[in-house]
């Protein structure tokens, strides 16, 4: 699956493992995306507030803060960007718990990275924030 039209794109990664980080920014980089990697529900909360991001990529399992409340939070001030959080398990659930919400997608963990490519282009087709 190729990754056209993601120039200029950035993406909050948020993950707990360091290599998952850079393995995933490695694809996300090659796919013409720009990272900012955190490793925390805080982290990305603050990250949110200083930046503006084009998706955020969340695990849901984090310390502290979880990726729900960071997508909770995130809504809560106004920020409509998209979300695809990453659960090992209960995906299902999630999904249905998720529903209501646009622009929110969870995908299972091992990450399947051409579902991960699909995703991310199915919510970047449109001109980056700063063209808008």
């Amino acid at each position: 699956m190729g990754c056209a039209s993601a120039a200029t794109r950035r993406i909050l990664l948020v993950a707990t493992n360091e290599n998952f980080r850079r393995t995933i920014s490695r694809i996300l980089c090659r796919c013409g995306y720009t990272t900012d990697l955190v490793g925390s529900g805080e982290e990305a909360s603050s990250a949110l507030e200083r930046k503006a991001y084009d998706l955020v990529l969340s695990e849901v399992l984090l310390p502290g803060m979880c990726g729900l409340t960071v997508l909770c939070n995130a809504r809560q001030h106004g920020r409509t960007i998209p979300f695809v959080l990453l659960s090992e398990s209960e995906t299902e659930r999630m999904k249905w718990i998720l529903s209501g919400i646009d622009g929110v997608r969870c995908l299972r963990l091992p990450v399947d990275v051409d579902q991960l490519k699909q995703v991310l282009a199915s919510y970047l087709i449109e001109p980056p924030l700063a063209a808008r």
